[in-house]
């Protein structure tokens, strides 16, 4: 079994499974359960999906490292030129807008608006920008009040993401795997295009910085 470094030895209980995954709460932190290895950098193999009010605690024989490593690979930008000018000019007002925008705007469990901001967020955060500006510029964006803008699910992914953690079609993508992208996109009915988006967003921004 297998299970992202985030989620190992969290104690959760069960509040919604499906066919395919169930999904457990920790103080805030939302643990996505499959039968199958993990894709997202929240998530633990099981042997079978537990049921809605089961507890349990995530182990694993396996930890994955969900951090992303960025490598010599360029993605074509396709995203906003607001949250674009945002990453290069590195300025966290603009940040702070382009984020207040999209953040909990569209329906599921991970708005589009998220995901997309996600993507900006893993890729800024594993970028070679100083830390204490990319750690400013990334609280902007994300805001204070993240769970009270939307849901649980997503403020977990996006939180994962400003420590520079993403899907694993992501991080095997912007090392350099192409054949992630297909992998990337089939993440849920928009979700994986959306995060793709901004991932070739910040990649094609992140080195920049306007005078």
């Amino acid at each position: 079994m297998i299970a992202a470094a985030p989620a190992v030895g969290r104690c959760v209980r069960i509040a919604g499974a499906g066919r395919d995954a169930a999904y457990g709460e920790d103080d805030g932190f939302v643990v996505v359960l499959t039968v199958a290895r993990p894709l997202l950098p929240n998530g633990a193999q099981v042997r079978a999906l537990p049921r809605v009010g089961d507890a349990l605690v995530v182990r694993a024989g396996e930890v994955w490292d969900p951090r992303l490593r960025l490598g010599a690979v360029e993605l074509a930008p396709d995203g906003p030129d607001d949250l674009a000018r945002a990453v290069a000019e590195r300025d966290p007002a603009l940040a702070a807008a382009a984020g207040a925008r999209r953040i909990g705007r569209g329906g599921g469990l991970t708005p589009e608006g998220d995901d997309l901001i996600a993507g900006v967020a893993a890729v800024v955060a594993a970028g070679p920008w100083p830390q204490p500006e990319r750690d400013e510029w990334l609280r902007a964006l994300v805001g204070t009040d993240l769970r009270r803008r939307t849901t649980a699910l997503s403020a977990t992914l996006l939180e994962l993401a400003t420590a520079g953690m993403g899907p694993e079609p992501l991080q095997a993508l912007v090392a350099g795997d192409w054949g992630a992208l297909a992998r990337l996109d089939a993440i849920g009915h928009s979700t994986g295009r959306a995060i793709a988006a901004g991932a070739a967003l910040a990649m094609a921004n992140v080195g920049h910085k306007a005078e």
